[in-house]
């Protein structure tokens, strides 16, 4: 198969595919954390989905896709705890994908020889989920005493094996919440003991239970910003260039550099078939491409047949514009704001940019 070639990531322009060019497949059942912000609320829904997915089901969704798609991630769950994959991994590089990724809480990275076998099969990416810059910060926020250290330890782990596997690129993903937005800064500092290409930052999704606490746990976008402009203000160049902010609508962070707010995820994975609310999904989205962002029955065979469903298609059923929205040049790329943060909130945060898109 043709090997696929990385982009760099940038803000996506008019006319780009909605879809994205990565495809994420959800291999685990469980999860060893227990995140009070998680966005699979139901974790017995989570086991019926996936307790019928099978090693063939992985492989049909590996070879699906043509050498447009660049990027493969392993996520849902925990997906270390799936005794399947090291094979998936080796599958998906032996298949042609230039970046083999993996999201993952860390943990069972904290065990050198596994953390080795997953490069040796071909991982190459591995995006590890770290909310906070200690463990106090961290162990509340998923409710697993002893889950910093040991995510910890994998980081310092993959920091060595980094230079046996010079290819391996480490990023960390912050979820950033009322409880811990104010500690970005610190948590950049405490990092710099590893090798970490990037540190993303996902401002918190109002979604599964963190829809359920979203009174406790939704910060105000405007603090949010106003933290990362004072980080902005205090990093060195270099180390600003590791730094992406996202899930955060671009009109509230015009004072950060362009190349910290990142760019927005596209990606599409494959929901067995009845699973997904079609119908709801295509009414809120209120699209008229809707073939690009759902796909039914998209996996057929002798066994369980997939729908093939973007996560535009779920940012645009649960996020809305104002008419004022659409005059700012910002519109194409942005998907809106949640419905419950402008509930909670209102729209005076959100002022339409007068910009001209290059």
């Amino acid at each position: 198969m043709e090997a696929r070639n990385e982009k760099n990531g940038e803000m996506p322009m008019p006319g780009e595919s909605l879809v994205g060019n990565r495809l994420h497949i959800c291999v685990a059942e469980d999860c060893n954390n227990n995140c009070i912000f998680c966005m699979e609320e139901d974790r017995d829904a989570r086991r019926d989905r996936m307790a019928g997915q099978t090693d063939d089901d992985v492989r049909r969704m590996i070879a699906s896709v043509d050498s447009s798609v660049k990027e493969i991630m392993f996520t849902s769950g925990e997906p270390t705890l799936h005794p399947s994959l090291p094979k998936y991994i080796q599958w998906s590089s032996e298949a042609g994908f230039e970046t083999v990724g993996l999201i993952t809480n860390g943990r069972r990275l904290s065990y050198r020889p596994y953390a080795r076998l997953l490069l040796e099969n071909g991982l190459n990416h591995i995006l590890i989920s770290i909310h906070g810059p200690d463990a106090r910060t961290h162990d509340a926020l998923t409710r697993t005493k002893g889950a910093f250290i040991q995510a910890m330890a994998g980081l310092a782990n993959l920091t060595v094996l980094k230079r046996e596997f010079p290819a391996l690129k480490i990023h960390t993903s912050y979820v950033v919440t009322a409880r811990n937005y104010n500690k970005v800064i610190e948590f950049v500092e405490v990092m710099r003991h590893f090798s970490i290409d990037q540190h993303v930052f996902n401002v918190m999704m109002p979604d599964g239970r963190g829809q359920t606490l979203f009174d406790q746990l939704m910060p105000r976008y405007s603090d949010v910003a106003a933290q990362f402009a004072k980080m902005a203000d205090m990093l060195p160049p270099r180390d600003l260039e590791r730094i992406f902010v996202l899930d955060i609508p671009y009109c509230t962070t015009t004072m950060l550099p362009d190349r910290v707010r990142g760019y927005v995820e596209r990606y599409f994975h494959y929901e067995p078939e009845g699973t997904v609310r079609i119908a709801e999904l295509t009414e809120q989205a209120n699209r008229g491409d809707r073939e690009l962002l759902i796909e039914e029955r998209a996996l057929t065979g002798e066994e369980r047949e997939y729908s093939k469903v973007a996560k535009t298609a779920r940012d645009d059923s649960i996020r809305i514009k104002r008419p004022e929205c659409y005059t700012c040049g910002y519109e194409q790329q942005c998907h809106g704001v949640f419905r419950s943060y402008i509930d909670k909130f209102g729209w005076d945060e959100f002022q339409p940019v007068q910009k001209e898109l290059k």
